[in-house]
């Protein structure tokens, strides 16, 4: 598979070494001058502020984190702002290394950061910031509760970033999606394109769109949590037939 040998070497590398990765912990700073993350803020497609009502912030750049319930998820470690719940995770056979990025040696890496909360009425933008080292993500499989974007862009990309164990492929992403109607749970999905992907860093908003320009009409909840609701009615269901035959 494309990039598979260059990648597996780098992979090997940053999960046994703490230094240099893209984090905005370790170095570089995403946020810095010349770099691709913006704070909603800033960015030509915010307008809002981290913490202004009615808006969710939910931001990881490491991945190892006990205090969230299950093995492969990770509460935010950077921030995170009028959120009911946010936690990202991934798919078995991907770990977090002792650099505290995601990787996988053998599968596709799959990942799914879900953030929760009220936001304002009207018009809505979702925006989903990730970095990776070595192999890219599969641009196809980003959705948010199973829809594409309406925008993606590569917003910082080197081919041979310097790092204390040679150069290595860097690239920071952007996806929002310009929403009509407001969900209780939203779900950002994707992939990587090869095994050998190191997810150094992911950040998601959601704000106002004063643009509202072609909006989505409604986002539908994540498949996992219709599981959720099909099986708690189930129960209920189950329970009342009980009750009725007492």
């Amino acid at each position: 598979m494309k990039y598979l040998h260059q990648s597996t070497l780098i992979a090997s590398l940053l999960a046994v070494s703490g230094i240099a990765n893209a984090d905005y912990t370790n170095d570089p700073d995403p946020y810095a001058a010349g770099y691709g993350f913006d704070t909603p803020s800033e960015a030509a497609w915010g307008g809002w502020d981290r913490g202004d009502t009615g808006t969710l912030y939910a931001e990881w750049d490491t991945f190892v984190d006990s205090s969230y319930p299950g093995t492969r998820t990770a509460a935010p470690d950077v921030g995170s702002a009028g959120t009911t719940d946010a936690n990202i995770g991934w798919n078995a056979g991907t770990f977090a290394a002792g650099s505290g990025n995601l990787y996988s040696f053998s599968v596709i890496e799959e990942f799914a950061a879900t953030i929760a909360g009220s936001v304002a009425s009207g018009p809505l933008r979702a925006v989903l910031q990730f970095e990776t080292w070595g192999i890219p993500a599969d641009y196809s499989s980003i959705l948010l509760n199973g829809v594409a974007p309406t925008f993606t862009a590569q917003t910082f990309y080197d081919t041979s970033y310097p790092s204390s164990f040679g150069a290595v492929p860097f690239e920071q992403y952007l996806a929002y999606w310009d929403l009509s109607d407001a969900a209780s749970v939203y779900q950002f999905t994707f992939s990587s394109d090869d095994p050998s992907l190191s997810l150094a860093q992911v950040a998601l908003d959601i704000g106002p769109n004063a643009a509202g320009a072609d909006p989505v009409t409604s986002v539908p909840l994540p498949a996992a949590v219709w599981l959720f609701g099909a099986g708690l009615m189930g129960l209920l269901g189950l329970n009342r037939k009980k009750g009725l035959a007492a």
